[in-house]
């Protein structure tokens, strides 16, 4: 595994003592999609801040590309043009007066000439399908739209990895099902993804490995296949297995699955394994 990010014996805390990370380690595999699952107070959100040169560890090391990073402004400078970060809330992160400046902020700060950061722009609405909405006043988006113009401005700077925090946050099911499909394109693009979530459901669907967190430490981490259909586990950090992967371990246990197959994703997949029994 190929690390392009990765963190290494992290420790901080917030004023008054709150421990948020304690001695936190974790690697980024390059190309794939990591979720962070855990309870509120577990450092996650701390975890995504440092990753990406907000937060400076008051003790341990984030390395990018197994290089230390700096603090320096060029270090900032550099590291966030190579790592992006989207906040859960859309609305601290928009601030232009329409979709088209927000995201042409990023790319005109990185020094590119008008046609150059235009170019970046249109291709990041195109990517996260907002071309619709590149003249529409930031104030006047819905939430699932600021969360998606959030993206495109990270996604115009073409960063090797985005942080992404509670992405689906807030969305009904119809926007989640949207956001899900977007940044599976990115990933299909080359561009790994971080994700912090509560939602068991989505990183089954959206992950490659999934890190569980519990008191600023990594309780455990691997294949989210393995993760997520870890009941003992996933209990220790107040989680159970997505619905599917559920529903797959009964009829696996029950002899209607074959044990050696891989879990269904999916539910077309679930289904499709399920129709695999009845023709029997």
């Amino acid at each position: 595994m190929t690390a392009i990010l990765a963190a290494e014996a992290l420790h901080y805390s917030f004023p008054g003592g709150v421990r948020a990370l304690d001695g936190l380690s974790l690697a980024v595999p390059q190309g794939e999609s990591l979720a962070i699952l855990g309870p509120n107070g577990a450092g996650k959100s701390t975890l995504l801040l440092h990753l990406n040169g907000t937060l400076r560890p008051q003790a341990g090391r984030v390395l990018l590309g197994g290089t230390a990073t700096g603090h320096s402004r060029k270090d900032l400078t550099d590291w966030r043009r190579r790592v992006g970060l989207v906040l859960q809330d859309a609305d601290d992160q928009l601030f232009a007066a329409t979709v088209f400046e927000d995201v042409s902020f990023g790319p005109l700060n990185l020094g590119l000439s008008e046609p150059e950061a235009r170019a970046r722009v249109e291709e990041a609405l195109s990517a996260l399908s907002i071309t619709d909405l590149r003249d529409r006043p930031t104030h006047m988006l819905s939430g699932g739209q600021k969360r998606r113009v959030a993206i495109a401005g990270a996604v115009a700077m073409r960063p090797e990895v985005l942080l992404l925090d509670e992405p689906t946050a807030g969305l009904d099911e119809a926007g989640s099902e949207q956001l899900l499909t977007l940044l599976r394109g990115l990933l299909d693009r080359g561009m790994t993804l971080v994700f912090s979530t509560h939602d068991v459901n989505l990183a089954a669907a959206l992950a490659d490995r999934v890190a569980l967190f519990r008191a600023g430490q990594v309780v455990a981490e691997g294949a989210a296949c393995q993760i997520l259909s870890d009941r003992a586990t996933l209990a220790q950090v107040g989680l159970r297995p997505p619905l599917l992967i559920d529903l797959a371990l009964a009829a696996r246990e029950s002899g209607l699955l074959d044990p050696n197959a891989a879990l269904p994703k999916t539910r077309a997949e679930f289904s499709a394994a399920m129709a695999g029994w009845t023709r029997r």
